[in-house]
């Protein structure tokens, strides 16, 4: 388990200092002007990796090699998901570190809002990948992304739909209601995911 996880993280090896270059880059652009997008940014983009973890496996027809050594099938999809965890707590950690020193540089307080956001996306990222490894299982990388998308605009389109026939949006008085109810909401959704995903995993050949 610990090399399957290895073997993803120096794949991505490449492109962690790319991601690097690109969190400098909009840490300098954003942070100056109070903007919270740089953190949505450095999460989400840390979310998207174990996408790429899996192409670089079809890429290189690695399942059908890896199969022959003595790792089972749990393990290959339990890995993607560990790796997921990993890389989303490492976007999280990168997020507070950029959130920290921005606000040393930029002499503000680093406000609860900023970590209740943080957290959110944390989620997010945790829902994204549930989303996404199974669907890649299934359609492989490409239809599994544009999948994605469509998905991702479907409530995107309804709320602005809401917005614009003056429909009000759910509100609650205290905000931490709908973060505990998301935090369930992902638990539940990562478990079924991966069950989802071994069982996909389990029927496929290679």
């Amino acid at each position: 388990m610990k090399g399957l996880i290895l073997k993803d993280l120096l794949n991505l090896k490449s492109t962690f200092k790319m991601l690097g270059v690109m969190i400098f880059v909009f840490a300098v652009i954003y942070i100056p002007q109070g903007n919270g997008f740089v953190f949505g940014m450095i999460i989400l983009m840390f979310a998207m990796m174990v996408v790429t973890t899996i192409s670089y496996d079809d890429l290189a027809k690695w399942d059908a090699y890896a199969l022959t050594m003595p790792v089972t099938r749990k393990e290959m999809v339990l890995s993607k998901y560990l790796v997921m965890a990993l890389l989303n707590t490492l976007g999280v950690v990168l997020a507070l570190i950029v959130g920290a020193v921005g606000s040393v540089i930029m002499g503000q307080s680093f406000s609860t809002e900023v970590l209740v956001t943080i957290g959110v996306l944390y989620l997010i990222a945790f829902s994204f990948g549930s989303l996404m490894v199974p669907l890649i299982y299934r359609f492989g990388t490409e239809k599994a992304r544009i999948m994605m998308f469509l998905c991702a605009l479907i409530p995107t389109g309804l709320i602005l739909l809401f917005t614009q026939i003056k429909i009000p949006l759910p509100e609650a008085a205290n905000p931490l209601i709908y973060f505990f109810l998301l935090l369930g909401f992902t638990v539940i959704m990562v478990f079924v995911s991966f069950f989802i995903s071994l069982r996909i995993y389990s029927n496929k050949e290679f």
